[in-house]
């Protein structure tokens, strides 16, 4: 009798076995095909969270002092000795060797999606086994190569990281242009748009909140300068007052000419976000200065510093990936949009079917469409340099743009900081000298060349 019962119990048991094994080899062999599409969105959460575990493990490997290397030794003369000034960036090394794997990963994507091609779509949304699996390899077998190797990377690095830089200065400029545009045209549209909860009756509440947030950054710009002033040395360290008086000057400068007549096509907004952001890079300069007279941050390193400046990476290397590829997919989703539109044809008249004509159509055939139909060819050039500029970047954010610490005041400090250098500190001031001096010229071009068409630009 307890045959009859557990015969079938057991066949049912193996027969479920054997459904979730099939499904599971199933799934499988659909990630490492094209089959296994992501949808653009999901394509670039995946990138940002692969970029994301890459810094933990980066920052993680940095702080105690692990190169991720078989042989760490740098005789004297060689490139890693001389770029260690002698040895003294251990952990640096493993930042170079995972921000390494991270290009090739890039590099050859950027290879396999430049062309405009249907391969090209499901080589960026697809085969994501097989990227985790080149990924895990690529880092693998740099374990095994010199660090001379990463010392010339390095090198490369400090001349290539500076391009994203640019592009994400370019792209704030941009992006307040068209946040205020965007605003103003809610309230413009017939009906006017309703902001959340409130009603636009009038068509103004969009206009209200752009001056209510252009008001609330403007305090939050003067507060902070305010408290640069006060809380970081004036005396004794020229790079401090030079830092703070040239982004106060920058901003009062760009803030007049935005209201003035010189500048019609100029937006509050658009000076708000480049104010705000000179000048949180001036307090980032400030804070990564290496030295105790210049920077009071200097003499509280420790445990808790760490993990908030991992946090701190992390986070800005996640949004920044996130940022980048959003936009870089917005400008591909615009592109193919205004191509299928310019396709958009009216189709030949289809000859009537004969009478005696039969169509069979077969339970299941359109799951069985090849998915090379669905998609359109699209190239994503852009977005893998940009990628590629952000993996450049990542070694030189994480690693004080690849310099070794320089007196006791440095190694203090670079005890409870992931960027923490003489570098990094005048890279960020520059970068927030550049964001604001490209915002002037667009401020100033229409005026000084009336005869070009910044309309296209």
């Amino acid at each position: 009798m307890g045959a009859l019962i557990s015969a079938p119990v057991a066949c049912i048991g193996g027969m479920c076995a054997s459904c979730v094994g099939s499904c599971a080899v199933g799934a499988l062999c659909k990630c490492c095909t094209c089959r296994c599409l992501a949808s653009p969105f999901k394509t670039n959460v995946l990138y940002c969270l692969i970029l994301f575990v890459a810094t933990t493990v980066a920052l993680v490997l940095r702080y105690s002092e692990q190169d991720m290397a078989v042989d760490t030794w740098s005789t004297p003369g060689s490139a890693s000795y001389t770029l260690c000034e002698g040895g003294r960036c251990e952990g640096n090394w493993a930042v170079f060797r995972i921000s390494f794997t991270l290009s090739c990963l890039f590099l050859t994507m950027l290879f396999l999606t430049c062309s405009e091609s249907k391969a090209a779509v499901f080589a960026h949304r697809g085969f994501w086994l097989a990227k985790v699996i080149g990924v895990i390899a690529v880092g693998a077998t740099t374990v095994f190569m010199p660090n001379d190797a990463f010392a010339y990377y390095a090198w490369i690095a400090r001349f290539v990281a500076p391009g994203f830089l640019v592009y994400q200065v370019i792209s704030l400029i941009g992006f307040g242009y068209s946040a205020n545009t965007a605003m103003v045209e809610r309230d413009d549209q017939a009906p006017p748009a309703p902001l959340l909860c409130i009603s636009n009756s009038g068509g103004n509440v969009w206009k209200v909140a752009n001056l209510l947030l252009c008001l609330l950054l403007y305090v939050g710009i003067l507060t902070g300068i305010g408290l640069l002033y006060d809380r970081f040395p004036q005396s004794g360290c020229s790079f401090n007052p030079l830092a703070v008086t040239t982004t106060l000057l920058l901003v009062l400068l760009n803030t007049a000419l935005s209201v003035s007549s010189i500048a019609p096509h100029a937006a509050l907004l658009t000076s708000a976000l480049v104010s705000a952001y000179g000048t949180w890079v001036c307090y980032g300069a400030m804070a990564a200065m290496p030295y105790a007279e210049c920077n009071p941050l200097a003499n509280s390193p420790g445990f808790v510093s760490s993990v908030v400046s991992i946090c701190i990476a992390t986070g800005t290397v996640a949004f920044l990936t996130f940022s980048a590829g959003r936009r870089e997919t917005a400008k591909m989703s615009a592109k193919e949009v205004a191509t299928n539109a310019g396709q958009l044809a009216p189709a030949p008249a289809a000859a009537p079917a004969a009478a005696d004509a039969v169509t069979v159509k077969v339970e299941g055939e359109e799951a069985r469409e090849d998915p090379l139909d669905e998609v359109a060819p699209q190239s994503y050039r852009g977005y893998y340099f940009v990628m590629l500029l952000l993996s450049f970047y990542l070694a030189m954010l994480l690693s004080n743009w690849g310099t070794a610490a320089d007196g006791e005041a440095d190694a203090e400090l670079l005890n409870g900081s992931y960027n923490a250098s003489l570098a990094s500190a005048w890279v960020q001031l520059t970068s927030g000298w550049l964001c604001a001096l490209l915002y002037l010229w667009t401020l100033v071009a229409p005026r000084l060349l009336p005869d070009r068409d910044f309309s296209r630009v």
